[in-house]
């Protein structure tokens, strides 16, 4: 199967940024470390039409690239093996909620995709090092850029109708079941100890944009998509943000929307 279909951009683009840094939130004591203060960043140039933060959109535009429209054989190759004990990439989001509702997760899970740990291995690699590249020594606006991607308000006139708008692809009427096929990724990278550390912190910050859509309810090649109130954006991101492995688990387990929506 070619990698740049619709259910696998789910995963890949998110293997998964109002403008400038005023949508990130008070986050002290709950991003990791990090230094202090803005890196130094390349000048972009300027994209007629773009809408949004030009970083942000820069930083989906790229991964769009490496894990969309132009993957590597190695990386085709690596969504080919660990999808296939699930039966096929449409059926991840089935396969791990059944390892769930089989009472032995996270061992059961473990057992389903352990053999695999070189391709998972190899994504994490890969991923890691766009969000480096663009976030290395940043975690507020790797915050920010997650936001700004779960509302919807990323408008980026370079990509080809239906792809304009740098959010969670879906198919009608399941609006965020992409992110259901995201989440056993993110959960495989930690159980198979595989960057783990950072790999929860990807999944807190998934679960939030998984929230702000839910809520927002963007449109695809939308350039008009509005931001959520600002105490709506705080409350939902803090509330990722203090959830431990557990209970991100049990969070997806609601579907297609979080049980807890909007309540922070």
């Amino acid at each position: 199967m070619p990698l740049n279909t619709t259910n696998r951009r789910g995963v890949l683009k998110a293997a998964v940024g109002v403008a400038g840094a005023a949508a990130a939130v008070s986050v002290a004591g709950v991003l990791p470390a990090a230094a202090h203060g803005r890196p130094h960043r390349r000048r972009l140039p300027s994209i007629p039409g773009m809408v949004g933060d030009r970083w942000a959109n820069e930083f989906w535009y790229e991964y769009d690239e490496r894990f969309y429209y132009n993957p590597t054989p190695e990386l085709v190759e690596a969504v080919d093996v660990i999808t296939a004990p699930f039966g096929d990439f449409t059926q991840t989001d089935a396969a791990w909620a059944a390892t769930r509702a089989g009472g032995r997760y996270p061992r059961s899970f473990i057992e389903l995709i352990k053999p695999n740990k070189d391709a998972f291995e190899l994504l994490s690699r890969a991923q890691r090092d766009v969000y480096d590249e663009f976030y290395g020594g940043d975690p507020k606006g790797l915050l920010f850029a997650f936001q700004e991607f779960g509302q919807g308000v990323l408008f980026d006139p370079r990509r080809p109708a239906g792809n304009k708008v740098h959010m969670m692809n879906y198919t009608p009427p399941a609006f965020t079941h992409a992110y259901h096929r995201w989440h056993p990724f993110l959960a495989g990278f930690q159980l198979l100890n595989v960057d783990k550390h950072w790999w929860a912190h990807i999944n807190r910050l998934a679960g939030t944009a998984w929230e702000l859509q839910s809520i927002g309810q963007p449109v695809n090649d939308a350039n008009d998509n509005k931001r959520l109130p600002r105490r709506t954006v705080d409350g939902v991101t803090r509330k990722w943000l203090r959830r431990d492995t557990r209970q991100i688990d049990k969070a997806f387990d609601s579907y297609p929307y979080p049980a807890d929506i909007g309540r922070f």
